[in-house]
């Protein structure tokens, strides 16, 4: 049987990392008299000042950081940071992992049995999010700031093109970050200098696919990714003459001739004579200490309940065989959807046909739809080689009607047979739904600078499996093997993964394995699923293992309510709490199932 191959979708994150980057670390001389319990009445008090300085410390790190993170930081008294990208080098580095020690002392000294409901929430999701980061303090050498296809380099450009102008003033910082790019990539050159002297560079290979990631952004001419958006920004701020644009059109081709392309032809270079410095090839567990860094990366980017790698790994194993039993015996029963695989079509294929059924079709399995305004833009010429098919480009915690789709009319995968699905992912109930039900919730400043990534995927993973029943023009029977293939597709690569960084697979492991899932598969497939383990590690982790968490965390419900159990509700539990790590989650379901009982 040639089993289907169905790409999962991938969303496109177009934030700027707001992992508390770039903050000062805790003076040492007041770190001892935060060691002691605090008492209750002061509990209430300590945990405010800490949540508020780590919000004003960190949401205004950088020029970056802050314009993606509100559109107007006047409104929250922060100043203007001195900083254009935050610090990338190694000092940098330690200085943030200083940071995260000392708001742990800081929150350690905090009763958290004294604090409201409700901060008593964030407590755990603050307490946990900072254990998580201090297991990182020195391992920061293994930072991997470039990457093929989620690294700085590839990512940067998307966030200056899509840097918005809210006013004259952003223009200005906008022309800043170009200038002071060559300096920021000076950063991240020292740094891979330093690893290069520790034994802990990339491998060739991987440098040379680093290299080709950048050739895309050598263009001066009118396709350049950033002059083709430029003057639609320009466009959409009010107030500009037509001769005050021209010059900004003007000083924008100057500076991507004088500093944003030689910035990439310096970091180009620089990279290129760190060749032959990597001793190592292969998956992270190959490098001295490369199996702590990649564990902690995948309880950083999963926030997993499970406790450890092995009990992850044995828990995606037994998640694919049961979807490949389950598919299995949808394929016996219906033979006849083989034949109709390569033909399977939606009934609705118009971008806003399909958001507008996705929302009516949110309202009966998710609570209400908290926003219905969005814009549809189409991805420009010049970066649709560069960007998934589809993504949400979140928007400033101020502005939450700012709610923009992107569809990337360049990719296949933006077809007929994908957009339905990707537009549930990125949109209702996905991205769009989730992130606007979660500002709805006036949450603490703070929590928006904490990532937890498989809660955000893992959900509009979910939903994006729960989506092909949304189309009831679809045969039921054959919705649920397109998902059930998804859903296999999307852990085979998490398996991989984590048998390539944490067990050290090579090429040929990952083809024997593969052999028993996909029909004859080349070995260059084999060796593409390798390179994107390699130069990405854990990356697909966060989309499983959070899609797992919530579809097993709705299973239980659903078996200890029995009829009793609610969908809508139990949806409505798990957005009302907002990102958090999944042990947070779980204990939160056990007491909402005992109300449920109650």
């Amino acid at each position: 049987m040639k089993r289907y191959l169905a790409a999962a979708a991938a969303a496109l994150f177009l934030g700027t990392g707001l992992l508390l980057n770039g903050c000062q670390a805790i003076p040492e001389d007041i770190l001892p008299s935060l060691s002691r319990p605090a008492s209750a009445e002061n509990s209430q008090t300590l945990f405010e000042e800490l949540t508020g300085d780590i919000f004003r410390e960190n949401a205004a790190s950088s020029i970056l950081d802050r314009h993606y993170l509100m559109a107007e930081p006047e409104n929250f008294n922060l100043s203007k940071p001195e900083s254009l990208y935050g610090n990338a080098d190694l000092e940098g580095l330690q200085k943030s992992s200083d940071a995260i020690a000392g708001y742990l002392d800081r929150l350690n000294a905090i009763d958290p049995d004294s604090l409201s409901p409700e901060d008593q929430l964030d407590y755990q999701i603050l307490k946990a999010y900072l254990e998580t980061e201090s297991t990182c303090q020195g391992l920061e050498l293994y930072a991997q700031p470039l990457a093929p296809t989620i690294g700085v380099q590839a990512q940067l450009p998307i966030l200056l093109a899509e840097y918005e102008f809210y006013r004259e003033e952003d223009i200005d910082d906008y022309f800043s970050l170009l200038e002071g790019l060559g300096a920021y990539f000076d950063q991240i050159l020292s740094l891979e200098q330093e690893k290069a002297s520790q034994g802990l560079m990339m491998s060739d290979d991987a440098i040379d696919r680093v290299l080709d990631s950048c050739e895309p952004y050598l263009d001066s001419s009118e396709n350049c990714v950033l002059a083709g958006t430029f003057s639609e920004r320009l466009d959409r701020l009010n107030g500009l003459d037509s001769a005050k644009k021209e010059n900004y059109v003007r000083r924008h081709e100057e500076l991507i001739r004088t500093a944003f392309i030689p910035a990439y032809e310096k970091l180009m270079e620089g990279l290129s004579g760190l060749k032959g410095s990597g001793k190592v090839q292969g998956g992270l567990c190959r490098y001295p200490d490369g199996r702590e860094y990649y564990r902690y990366l995948v309880y950083s980017s999963t926030y997993t309940s499970c406790r450890d790698v092995t009990t992850l790994r044995k828990t995606i194993e037994r998640r694919i065989e049961r979807d490949f039993r389950e598919l299995a015996s949808i394929v016996t029963r219906r033979q006849d959807l083989l034949d109709s695989l390569p033909d399977v079509s939606f009934a609705f294929t118009e971008p806003h046909e399909i958001l507008r059924h996705l929302m009516e079709q949110t309202a009966l399995s998710y609570p209400a739809p908290i926003c219905e305004d969005y814009t549809i833009r189409y991805v420009p010429k010049a970066l649709e080689p560069v960007l998934s098919p589809a993504f949400y480009l979140t928007p400033p915690i101020d502005r939450d009607g700012s709610n923009t789709i992107y569809i990337n009319q360049g990719s296949a995968s933006s077809g007929q047979d994908h957009l339905f699905t990707t537009l549930a992912h990125e949109g209702y109930p996905g991205h769009l739904y989730q992130t606007t039900y979660f500002l709805s919730t006036d949450p603490s400043p703070f929590r928006h600078l904490l990532s937890f990534g498989a809660y955000t995927e893992g959900w509009a993973t979910y939903v994006e499996m729960e989506s092909y029943q949304m189309d009831e023009s679809l045969d039921q029977d054959l919705a649920r093997l397109l998902a059930l293939n998804s859903s296999i597709t999307l852990g085979l690569h998490a398996y991989i993964d984590i048998m390539v960084n944490d067990q050290g697979w090579d090429i040929s492991q990952i083809h024997n394995f593969i052999t028993s899932y996909y029909d004859d598969p080349d070995q260059e497939f084999s060796a593409a699923l390798y390179e994107a383990m390699v130069d990405n590690p854990s990356n697909y982790l966060e989309y499983y293992v959070g899609y797992l968490e919530f579809s097993d965390m709705r299973e239980k419900a659903e078996e200890a309510l029995g009829e009793a159990f609610d969908l809508v509700e139990f949806h409505h539990f798990l957005l009302d709490t907002g990102p958090a790590p999944f042990s947070v989650l779980r204990k939160g379901l056990e007491r909402w199932i005992q109300e449920q009982n109650a």
